[in-house]
């Protein structure tokens, strides 16, 4: 299948976040492929086919295309859920093979699913995902992510209680936990109340 290229759209505003120091950005991506393995064990889908990017650090970056273009995969391969089949790519300066760790947590993804535990509070769930970072439980803002993203009102409710538009809120609230200084968010207005 012949699907156009991914687009991307940059907007440079170096006043705040980290200063990018010269050759380093916050995202790079060289000739990265990846090949789905058809279910006879033969070559499948290309979902990205030697895709090279650089995204400066302070930078607001969307990456634009159509369905199967490639989006989520990319995504998918930076958070370490999918293992790219060919090429490079490095977080924060971190390369992802080399050093998995330290990309992981340069990095806060905001996933295209609602995957969210419903038998968990907010409050429980973003601490979960702290302690799954490492965050101390003296350093965790929990009740300031809650806050910001609104839902202090829904701290102590199960999460299967809570509006799709929460729930989407939430997953944005995880991102955060370990307050990295790259967040991804795939697909970030599905679902979203305003």
């Amino acid at each position: 299948m012949n699907r156009p290229p991914l687009k991307a759209l940059t907007s440079t505003d170096h006043s705040g976040g980290a200063p990018a120091p010269d050759g380093e950005n916050a995202i790079e991506a060289r000739n990265l492929k990846k090949i789905y393995r058809s279910a006879n064990g033969g070559e499948g889908a290309h979902a990205l086919k030697d895709f090279s990017l650089a995204i400066p650090r302070g930078s607001i970056f969307g990456l634009l295309g159509p369905n199967g273009a490639g989006k989520s995969t990319f995504i998918n391969i930076l958070a370490g859920l999918v293992l790219k089949t060919s090429g490079e790519a490095s977080i924060w300066g971190f390369d992802i093979d080399r050093n998995p760790r330290k990309a992981r947590v340069s990095i806060g993804i905001v996933p295209q699913e609602l995957n969210i535990d419903p038998f968990f509070t907010p409050a429980d769930l973003l601490d979960l995902q702290a302690g799954m970072y490492g965050v101390p439980k003296a350093e965790r803002r929990t009740a300031e992510i809650l806050a910001a993203l609104g839902l202090t009102s829904k701290a102590d409710a199960y999460a299967r209680t809570l509006s799709g538009g929460m729930r989407r809120r939430l997953l944005v609230a995880k991102a955060m936990v370990h307050n990295p200084p790259i967040l991804v968010l795939d697909e970030p207005t599905a679902g979203v109340d305003v």
